[in-house]
């Protein structure tokens, strides 16, 4: 028996939620880029009714032709307002593959039409990341810079964990660990991993801890709490990063996410074992993590005068 569109997305959507443990803001995310899809299917088949997702659809109508049409639509700037990013696109055509997958695993579908969609070639971009220099200016005692206490707790633990602005904002005081000088972090998919973090960390947060009841009305077990008692904003975090790193940096990019990308940075430039580094990250594939591996001019020339005969 066939469904309607929506029927059919629900059931999607509910899936990722309970099965796969997808976050509210990736669900957000697959439900707009499905429903785009969704008007372009009835928009190109002339349905004018205004409740068109919940028509019952014909799911074999759209083959991997129809899904290439849609695709090459998105991609042309001449026939849409907005013209998506190369990035998006990819990420598009990997909600497409992952509805179908779906669908073909149901039986709702003989096959998966969205197997054989190609992703766009993206162009190779280096992480934008601080120096040890700009960080040491920012964070250490000697350069008498003058952080509040928490600016300086939330920094220190970026740079010293690597954990992503959702994760930060997510910790609870029962999620450090001050003897074992490790944090129990819940990543994408509310997986758990333990990440370490170091003694300059270690003080930046007892710091923080021995003022945080002065603000904690609201009896909150998250770790970071503004001054009027609730839990942080992801805008605030952002906020206060930015205007603190703009004082060491001209970088364009001074969010949480540089702050996640120069801990990886200074970690492989000093030599640590990419495995570990991509565990501490929460990354799932090892490839994602050798984005990291780039070599910065001076540990260029550093390689060469240790490595070569005529350096």
């Amino acid at each position: 028996m066939k469904k309607t569109y929506n029927e059919y997305l629900r059931e999607f959507l509910e899936y990722l939620s309970v099965t796969r443990n997808y976050s509210s803001h990736t669900i957000i995310s697959y439900k707009t880029d499905l429903i785009q899809l969704g008007e372009y299917f009835f928009r190109s088949e002339e349905k004018s009714d205004e409740n068109k997702l919940n028509e019952v659809i014909d799911l074999e109508q759209i083959d991997l032709n129809y899904l290439k049409s849609f695709i090459s639509e998105l991609s042309d700037p001449a026939l849409r307002q907005k013209k998506y990013s190369k990035k998006t696109l990819s990420r598009k055509i990997s909600v497409l593959k992952s509805f179908f997958k779906f669908l073909s695993f149901k039986n709702y579908i003989p096959k998966n039409p969205a197997s054989l969609l190609v992703f766009p070639k993206l162009e190779k971009r280096l992480p934008s990341f601080f120096s040890e220099k700009e960080m040491g200016k920012l964070l250490d005692e000697k350069y008498i810079t003058e952080l509040k206490i928490i600016d300086k707790a939330i920094i220190e633990l970026f740079y010293s964990t690597g954990i992503r602005l959702s994760e930060l904002i997510n910790l609870k005081i029962g999620n450090v660990n001050f003897s074992k000088r490790t944090v129990k972090v819940f990543g994408k998919g509310s997986k758990e991993r333990l990440v370490p973090f170091g003694k300059k960390a270690e003080a930046a947060l007892k710091n923080y801890l021995a003022i945080r009841e002065i603000c904690n009305i609201n009896a909150l077990e998250f770790l970071f709490i503004n001054n009027t008692g609730k839990k942080l904003y992801p805008v605030q975090v952002s906020r206060l990063v930015k205007k603190n790193l703009s004082l060491v940096s001209d970088l364009k990019k001074r969010s949480p996410h540089v702050l996640r990308h120069t801990f990886a940075t200074h970690l492989l430039d000093k030599g640590a074992d990419i495995r570990a580094v991509r565990d501490m990250l929460g990354h799932e594939s090892l490839s994602t993590t050798q984005v990291y591996t780039h070599l910065t001019p001076g540990k260029l020339k550093k390689v060469y005068k240790q490595a070569h005969p005529r350096a």
